[in-house]
Parts: structure tokens; sequence; C-alpha cells
């Protein structure tokens, strides 16, 4: 042992015959409870530089980290156990100035209106966009007099992660060498992972991570996933732990019918503990508004809209007003629940602090694989009640067979993943310094810039949104790997092609950690099963439309009135993902066509993801100059100006399937390099392109623009791409 002391060149700790320990210090936290620690052990693995890095403390049953630690160590912390302080402790400890950064507003919110309730009106600032009585965003004026404020606080910021390169902006023009006097701490790092594929910047926080000193940062987390990130794994890294790890008694129920199966708990919960509160996780709000619709049409006691709410995303508060009163108020702010039976969406599954003890019932599904949980995620989930859960359920169903891979396992998806993102990394590296010595090659960059955009893609499942294995680094602009969207997509990978391929396999996950499981299946006959949520789903159809009613002319106004891009982003925010699609897509393609045409086709197209794709994509050939290489080639290859020359002549026009397939092959790998097509998109693009009619098994073509509409504004410019207009699946 002391041969491996001796080689921890960078380690950082104290030692005292005092402590039970014989540690009175590791990574910078002084233990301040001589028998609050029970155990420091120095784990035997090494970094790249050969150090030894990785520690497990032992903390004594039920103790908390600010009862045994001043502060929280440097390095990776994995905590092991929700609900044990490490963020409480890093806002409240007046050993050094810190940076909170965690993933949503909600949680920074809280976690500041917490801090200053406990010590009094200025001592943490949130960082963020506006949130219930912060109507702005926070200004540089503010920041400043909270620097200025005569307190003999140690300063707090509470931060969205999207929101930490402006404040480091901020504290920088007030004179503080951030990287060297503030300690950054990123709660919830497992959370900006899964999270990173749908909000690409919340991965920018690592490109500020590392530049802090390496004794002034930490990343933290209770259910720590592995990191595909090389410099993360050479961080040091700090386990804590009780003795004994909570196990947790938790009633598994396999069904094939989630929310009928979730209808008939909620009934029987009401029915044997009628006081009690039920929180219910579940990330689809289809699914929530489909339960609510079924505990309200069987008159189940003590379930109506004033005593029901959800905890989702402000996109959806529209959604979810136009089911539930008082929707705002679910829970308070000092964290008890304000409805008996309370949901939340994937937005509230880390760091929000419930007080009350609940019902839990956590639900995942194969019919939205959006909503398959991790035995971490569950994890988190059922820590959400810090004074733990009256019960614990979960609700689960697998496919009828389980999906193909060409991988083995998740480490084998992983490292291909890798390896793309690495070569498209450099290749698109090397590009960008060979154009910046050769200016003459500039439009070659535009070029390459939308191929990669569109290549350095992946997805676990044809219907999923493919996710960008490559990102551009924040503070040098160079592309690098997307790692926190690789975690990602591994993680999916193994849910999808592993944990939810048997009905046994989620039991012998949750058996393995230790916990007490009640195993029992629930198989509905489907002449029982409620169908209302097409019911859902066609109302939120109808509700969607009046709002895009209501955005047509703030939209025609934003054109018209120069295009003021802080006034569209105000305008689209607030909308969910379709409309923002429909709002994208017109701020696109409203420079070139009629903006009345356009924004009726986007309408009426926008809810169906396949029909908004070909409605924008014969939008997008129609402005193409008929002088651009790609359109050229395309007409050319179909012979089309001999055939408008010709037209009404006999098998004039006539293309056979395997001749359109191998054509359109032809000219999307020539012109825009794209050799990953499936014939039926090739198909699509091919009606896209061409007003056809059908003569047997061929298709007859009769002329372009096949939604007949007017003559282009202006026609797109050399420098624009189609690759950066078209939409692939």
């Amino acid at each position: 042992m002391a041969e491996d002391i001796k080689s921890l060149a960078e380690a950082c700790y104290e030692l005292d015959s005092n402590y039970p320990s014989q540690f009175s210090m590791l990574n910078e936290a002084h233990f301040n409870d001589t028998d609050g620690v029970e155990l420091v052990t120095l784990d035997e693995v090494k970094d790249s530089k050969g150090e030894y890095t990785e520690w497990t403390i032992t903390i004594k049953q039920g103790k908390r980290i600010g009862e045994v630690m001043d502060r929280v160590p440097f390095g990776i912390i994995n905590k092991t156990i929700t609900g044990l302080g490490a963020t409480t402790l890093e806002i409240m400890n007046q050993e050094r100035d810190s940076i909170i950064v965690v993933p949503t507003k909600s949680l920074a919110y809280s976690k500041y209106k917490s801090a200053n309730l406990s010590k009094g009106d200025g001592y943490a600032l949130y960082f963020g966009s506006p949130i219930k009585e912060i109507k702005n965003n926070v200004t540089p004026r503010q920041v400043q007099a909270y620097l200025n404020s005569n307190n003999h606080w140690k300063k707090k910021f509470l931060v969205v992660a999207d929101s930490l390169p402006r404040l480091i902006k901020i504290l920088e023009s007030n004179g503080i060498d951030v990287y060297h006097n503030y300690f950054l701490m990123v709660d919830e790092i497992d959370t900006m992972q899964a999270d990173s594929a749908y909000r690409p910047r919340l991965e920018d926080v690592m490109d500020y991570y590392f530049k802090f000193d390496w004794k002034h940062r930490s990343a933290v987390s209770a259910t720590l996933n592995d990191f595909s990130n090389p410099l993360l794994e050479n961080e040091s890294r700090v386990t804590t732990r009780w003795k004994d790890n909570p196990k947790r008694n938790i009633d598994l129920i396999y069904t094939n019918y989630v929310d009928d199966t979730t209808v008939e708990i909620i009934r029987q919960k009401l029915t044997d503990n009628p006081n009690d509160k039920i929180l219910v996780a579940y990330n689809s709000l289809d699914g929530i508004l489909n339960i609510l619709e079924q505990l309200s049409k069987k008159g189940i006691v003590d379930v109506n809209k004033s005593n029901c709410g959800i905890l989702c995303s402000e996109r959806n508060n529209d959604k979810v007003k136009e089911y539930l009163e008082d929707a705002d108020n679910v829970i308070n702010e000092e964290a008890y629940l304000q409805k008996k039976i309370v949901f939340m969406t994937c937005a509230y599954f880390a760091g929000i602090d419930i007080q009350d003890q609940c019902h839990l019932i956590t639900i995942t599904s194969r019919l939205q694989p959006f909503t398959y949980l991790s035995i971490r995620r569950m994890e988190q989930i059922a820590g959400r009640c810090r004074n733990g859960n009256l019960s614990e359920t979960i609700i689960y169903d697998i496919p009828q067979e389980a999906p193909d891979s060409k991988f083995q396992n998740k480490e084998e998806y992983q490292t291909s993943l890798l390896d793309r993102a690495k070569t498209y990394g450099e290749f698109m590296n090397s590009t960008k310094e060979t154009i910046k010595r050769n200016p003459e090659l500039e439009e070659l960059g535009s070029f390459i810039d939308s191929f990669v955009d569109y290549s350095a893609k992946a997805k676990v499942n044809n219907n999923d949104y493919p996710i960008k294995i490559i990102r551009i680094d924040s503070i040098e602009k160079t592309f690098k790997p997307s790692f926190f969207n690789i975690d990602a997509l591994t993680e999916k990978w193994y849910l999808v092609h592993s944990l939810y391929t048997h009905k046994d396999n989620l039991y012998k996950e949750l058996l393995e950690q230790g916990h007490h499981i009640n195993k029992s299946v629930n198989l509905i006959k489907q002449e029982n099963h409620d169908t209302s949520i097409s019911d859902i789903k066609e109302r939120n159809k109808e509700r969607r439309a009046e709002h895009v009613e209501a955005l047509k002319p703030q939209l025609l106004a934003w054109n018209r009135e120069g295009r003021d891009e802080n006034q569209y982003q105000q305008l689209c925010k607030q909308q969910d993902k379709q409309v923002q699609n429909l709002c994208n897509e017109f701020k696109k393609l409203s420079p070139y066509i009629d903006n009345e045409i356009l924004f009726d086709g986007l309408a009426e197209n926008f809810q169906h993801q396949k029909e908004l794709r070909n409605y924008v994509n014969k939008v997008v050939f129609h402005i193409i100059p008929p002088d651009n290489a790609f359109k050229a080639d395309v007409l050319a290859k179909f012979n089309y100006h001999y055939i408008q020359s010709h037209l009404g002549e006999r098998n004039i026009g006539n293309v056979s399937k395997q001749d359109k397939l191998d054509k359109m092959k032809e000219v999307f790998r020539v012109q825009l390099r794209r050799t990953d097509i499936s014939d039926n998109v090739l198909s699509e693009f091919f009606s896209c392109f061409f007003k056809t009619s059908r003569t047997g098994a061929n298709d007859k073509i009769l002329g372009l623009n096949p939604l007949d509409l007017p003559t282009p504004i202006q026609y797109i410019t050399g420098n624009i791409n189609p690759l950066d207009l078209f939409i692939f699946p």
C-alpha cells in the first residue's frame, strides 16, 4: 500500500491517525465528523498516466454528505444514493464561490429558492431564462449587483446548463478569473448525457468544465452512467456509499396494456389508502392524458380536474390545461405536492425534491419507446420523494418480437459510433484547415458541412429521430465526437436490444441489485382494452391546429417586418415539437415562396412526419434554379426536356420502377454524396420532383411542380446546398 500511495503524484489527501478512516481530507474535502466516515479505500484503478484515481468513502449508515464533509470533493462523484445532499452541501458551504450547473431551470429555480429560504434573500442567485416570478432573463447588471452585495457570503450561482457560457462571460467582464477562483459543480451529469440528444447545448458545459482547474471542478450523480469521453474517464473518481445501501420493495407488473393496468393500480391505491398521495412517472403526455380520461370515465372517487396535476416541460402547459384546473399549482416552493394524484414526465425524473411520501408508479412501454427507462433512471425516479415512498410499482411491457441488430452488445455498438465520429471529426477538421489555407475552396466547405451534418448521425430504430454523433467544440470551434449523444445512443441500444427483449430481464436486473421484488403478470383481453388514447391524440391535433391558426398572422408579420431572430424565438419557443417543426420550415422557405401559400401547405401537413417531409421536399425542388447542378442532373437523367417537347406521344415519359430507383440513386450519389437512402425514400423524392401519373407498373412523367406552386419569389443561390433544405428520414 505504501508504494501505491507514493504513486499518487496528483492525489490530494491528508492522513490523520485520530480518524477511524485514517484520512482527514480527500480531494480537498475535509472530514468534519471523526466518526461519520467509517472507511476510505483506494481502488487499484489507474488512469492514462498510471495514477491511482478511484476512491471509495463509506459514510456512517443514514448520514448525508454534508454531515461528514465540509465541501464536495473534486472529480467525478458517484453518490450511489439519491438524496445524499451533495448539491445542498455545495450550495450551503462557505468554503468557496461556486457555480452549480443543473439540467433544467425548474431544478435550478427550486434549489435557488430553497437556499434563499434557508439563508435569506440574496444568498444565492438563479441564472437562467424566466420562471415564475422571474419574468426576464437575468441581466449583467443584476449579476454585478449580486457580486457587489455587502454580505459575508460566498457567491452561489444556480445555473441552467444552457446559460453557463453567458454567466462566465459576465463574470469575466467583472474582472473575475472564473476558472481559477470559482468551483464548478455539474449536477445530475447522467441526465445531461441522456437529454443531450434533444438539447445539444447540454454537452457544451463540458467544454467549459475542462477549463476549470482540476481541483476546482466536479461532476455529480447518484446514478452514474459510463462515459465514452476519455477525459472524463481520466478524472479522479470518488464513490460515496453507506455500508448497506438502500434496497427497495418493488411490485413489478408485466402487462400488455400499461395504461389500463395503471388505471387499475391507481383505483386500488385510492381504495386502500384514501388519504395518501400518488405519484406517477410516465414520459408520455398522451399516455398520461389517456389515464386521466379512463379514470374519469370509470367514475373513480377522488379523481377530477382539481385534484390531479402534471409536472412537465413548459411547452406542454397549454396541452395540460385543457385537462386540469390550476395546472400551474402542482408543487409549492417547500416541495410539497398540492394535488392528490401527480404525474411527471422526464423533465422531473431527476433533481426535483418532493417532501411528501407517495405511492410511486413508474411506467415504461414498447408502444412509445421514448418511455423506456434504464435501471438507473428508475432509481432516480424512486429517489424523488426524499422521505421515502409508501410503495413502489413498476409497470412495463415488451415487444412481441425482439428487434434485430448487427451488433452483439452495447460495447460493440458504442465502439462503432466512436470510430465513425472520430473519422468524421478528423475529416472535417483537416478539410477546414485546407479551406482556410485555400480560400477559393470556401464553397466546397459549405457543401462538406452539409454532407457531414446529414451523414454523421445515428439512430437505434428506424422510427427514431437521427442523432448527431459529432459536434463543434463551443470554445475551440473544432469538430469532435458528441460523447454525450454517443452515451445516450448506447444506452438506448441496450434498452431496445437487451433489457426490454424478454419479460424476465428487468426482473433479473432489479433482483441483482438486491431489491425485494414482488413479480406479477396482468394480461388484458383486447376487447376489454380502453382505446381512448386515440381520442386524446385527435384532440391534440385539433389543439395544435388552433395554435397554428393563431400563429399564422404572427409569422407572416415577422417575415414581412424584417425577420428579427429574437422575435422568432419568442414566437416558437413555447410551441410543442411538431409546431416548432412548422416554424422552422417556414423560416427556411419563406424567402422563396408566397408566404400565405407556404404557411397553409405546412399547416396542412405538419402533424404527419412523412407528409411534412414530402411537402417540404416538393417546395425545395421547385425553388432550386434550373442551372443548379443537382436539378440539372435530375432533369437530364430522366430526359425531362425531351419529354416536354413530345408530350402526348405514346410511351413518352414512362419510367419503370427499377429505372427510377437506379437513376435517383445515381444522382444523389454523384451530386449530394448520399448513398444511404432507402428505395422507398428515393421513390418519395421522385414524386416530389415530378408531376406523374400511373400507367400500369410504370410512372409517367407529366411535368414538374406537383404542388402547382406559383413562380418562386426568388430561387436559391449557388452558395446554398440542397442538403440544407431537403428533409431526410
